[in-house]
C-alpha cells in the first residue's frame, strides 16, 4: 500500500511579535525550529502586522521610506518559508498602502476569498493548490471574519468588498472540488460553540468556525483570532484548532494518506522557544530597541493596573489618565475608554515601550454629538460587564467565553454616574449627573470614543446612531506618547 505523509504548521495572531525579547519569543527566533522540508507546508492564520511597539514602529518605517522598500515583517516570513497566510482585522489597522508593501515583499501567496481591495492592487487570491514533493495535492483557502466591517476606520472600508465568510468558503471549495487530495481553510475567526460541549458562546457572527465545519466540512479548519490555545479535534468531519496568539505557540499538524485516501491526522501546539538573554539586535532590530527604549518622562509615582472586577467597582486612575488625554486632544465634554485585554499600568519612568504595553491596539479617535438617551442606553451596557452571585461580584459569562473581553468595561469622563450591579439588567445606572445636575432627556453631548466603538465593537451599536464631528487620524497610543513627552 502506497503512504504518503503531510506536515502543516500553522501560526496565528502574532500581532507583532517580530524579534525576540527576555522572556518572549519572536518570529525571528520561532521561525528557525521550523524544519521545513518538501512535504512541509507552513501557514498564518492573520493579525501579523499591529501590536506592541514593533507594529506602530514598522508601520511608520515602511510610510516614511520608499514605497518599493521591503516590508520586515514578510521578510521574516520569507526567511521562515512561509507558503502562505490569510487576512486578520488588525492587518488593515494601517490602511491598505501598507497592507500592499506588506504583501508585495511577501513570498508567500495571500489566500483571503472574502476581502478584496476595490482597486485590485492587492495580491489576494481566493485558494491554491500546493503539490508536495510526494505528490500530495493541498488545496488552501483563506477568510477572514466580516465583523472587520464594524471595526475598521471608514477610509479603510470603503476601499474594500467584503463577502460573508460562509458563502465565500462555499463557492471557492467548489471551485477545488476535484482538484485536491485536501482541502485547508485558514480562517482568522474562532468558535461560536464550546467544541468540547457544543454550548452556544457567541451569536454575533463575528465567529462561525462551527457552521463553517459542519455546513461544508473541509477536511482541515485553522483558526484564529480569538487569541485562545484549542487542541485539534473533530468537529462533524473536520480535524480543527488554534494556536494560540503573540508567538508564543505554533500548531503542528501531521496527516497521513494510504491509497489516496486520508486515513489519520494528529496535531500538536509547539511553545516557541524562549530565552531570557536578549539576543543581540543588529539593524532595524537594533533602531527598534532604542526607539522603544526612549526615556519619555519621569512621573511621580506609577500608575497601576487594578483588578478588573474592583476597577470596575471603584474606577481606574489608569482609564481616568487615558481620558484626560482623549479630552485634551479632541476638546470634547466627555471621554471614554476601555482597558484592553493585556494592559499593563505605567511605572514611574516611562518609556515608549511602556505606553505600548499599556494601551495595545490601533485605535483612533472619534468625536461625535451623543444624546442623552444614547449615553445612557451605553453605560447600561457596560454595567453588564458585571453580576452579583452569592453576594460576590463577578465578571459576567458572556464576557469571559468564548475568549475574555475585559475591554467592554468603559471608563467615563466629564460625568458623574453610579452603577449598581446588583440591579436588574437595563436599569442600574442609578445616577447620571453632568456639571452638577441631572442630565436631561434633551441633553446632547460632544463625546469622544475610539474608532472601534463608533463602529459598534462588542455590541456598543447605539454609537453609530451619533452625529460624527471629527476623526482623528493618529492613533491613541500617539497622542499618549506626546502628551508624556510634555509632562
Amino acid at each position: 500500500m502506497e503512504e504518503k505523509t503531510f506536515r502543516i504548521i500553522f501560526t496565528s495572531d502574532i500581532h507583532g511579535r517580530l524579534f525576540a525579547s527576555p522572556g518572549e519569543a519572536g518570529l525571528d527566533g520561532t521561525g528557525r525550529h521550523f524544519c521545513k522540508d518538501g512535504n512541509t507546508l507552513i501557514f498564518d492564520g492573520g493579525d501579523l502586522l499591529q501590536g506592541g511597539s514593533a507594529g506602530t514602529f514598522l508601520a511608520h518605517q515602511m510610510k516614511n521610506g520608499e514605497s518599493e522598500q521591503e516590508h520586515p515583517a514578510a521578510v521574516l516570513l520569507n526567511e521562515a518559508g512561509y507558503d502562505a497566510v490569510t487576512l486578520g482585522n488588525h492587518d488593515f489597522n494601517y490602511g491598505i498602502s501598507c497592507l500592499g508593501q506588506y504583501l508585495n515583499t511577501l513570498s508567500a501567496s495571500c489566500l483571503c476569498a472574502n476581502i478584496r481591495d476595490r482597486a485590485g492592487n492587492l495580491p489576494i487570491r481566493d485558494s491554491q493548490v500546493f503539490v508536495l514533493e510526494n505528490g500530495l495535492r493541498i488545496g488552501v483557502f483563506g477568510l477572514c471574519t466580516d465583523a472587520l466591517a464594524g471595526w475598521e476606520r471608514e477610509e479603510t472600508l470603503l476601499g474594500l468588498s467584503m463577502e460573508p465568510p460562509l458563502s465565500a468558503a462555499r463557492r471557492v471549495m467548489e471551485d477545488l472540488s476535484g482538484q485536491c487530495d485536501l482541502t485547508v481553510c485558514l480562517y482568522h475567526g474562532g468558535y461560536e460553540e464550546n467544541p468540547d460541549t457544543g454550548e452556544i458562546l457567541d451569536d454575533s457572527g463575528e465567529n462561525i468556525a462551527c457552521r463553517l465545519c459542519r455546513c461544508l466540512s473541509p477536511d482541515v479548519l485553522l483558526t484564529g483570532h480569538q487569541h485562545r490555545r484549542e487542541p485539534g479535534r473533530m468537529i462533524g468531519k473536520t480535524y480543527t484548532l488554534q494556536p494560540g496568539c503573540f508567538c508564543s505557540c505554533y500548531a503542528e499538524l501531521f496527516g497521513t494518506f494510504r491509497d489516496g485516501r486520508l486515513q489519520a491526522i494528529s496535531s500538536r501546539l509547539v511553545d516557541s522557544p524562549v530565552t531570557e538573554q536578549m539576543p543581540q539586535p543588529t539593524g532595524l532590530s537594533l533602531e527598534l530597541r532604542r526607539w522603544e527604549g526612549r526615556l519619555l518622562c519621569r512621573m511621580p509615582k506609577p500608575i497601576p493596573m487594578g483588578d478588573r472586577i474592583e476597577m470596575a467597582l471603584h474606577g481606574s486612575s489608569l482609564a481616568a489618565f487615558i481620558n484626560r488625554i482623549q479630552l485634551s486632544v479632541t476638546g470634547a465634554q466627555l471621554s471614554a475608554t476601555c482597558l484592553s485585554n493585556t494592559a499593563v499600568g505605567l511605572p514611574a519612568n516611562v518609556r515608549v515601550k511602556d505606553v505600548f504595553r499599556t494601551y495595545t491596539s490601533a485605535n483612533t479617535l472619534c468625536t461625535v454629538l451623543c444624546s442623552a438617551g444614547t449615553l445612557r442606553h451605553a453605560l447600561e451596557w457596560t454595567a453588564e460587564f458585571l453580576e452579583l452571585k452569592d453576594g460576590e461580584y463577578q465578571i459576567s459569562r458572556r464576557f469571559l467565553e468564548p475568549k475574555p473581553r475585559y475591554f467592554h468595561f468603559d471608563f467615563y469622563a466629564g460625568i458623574d454616574y453610579r452603577m449598581d450591579f446588583a440591579r436588574p439588567r437595563g436599569q442600574r445606572i442609578t445616577k447620571l449627573q453632568f456639571q452638577g445636575r441631572d442630565v436631561r432627556p434633551k441633553d446632547c453631548f460632544t463625546l469622544c470614543i475610539t474608532n472601534y466603538r463608533r463602529a459598534g465593537g462588542d455590541g456598543y451599536e447605539m454609537f453609530r446612531s451619533c452625529r460624527p464631528l471629527k476623526a482623528d487620524p493618529v492613533p491613541v497610543v500617539e497622542h499618549m506618547i506626546e502628551f508624556l513627552e510634555i509632562l
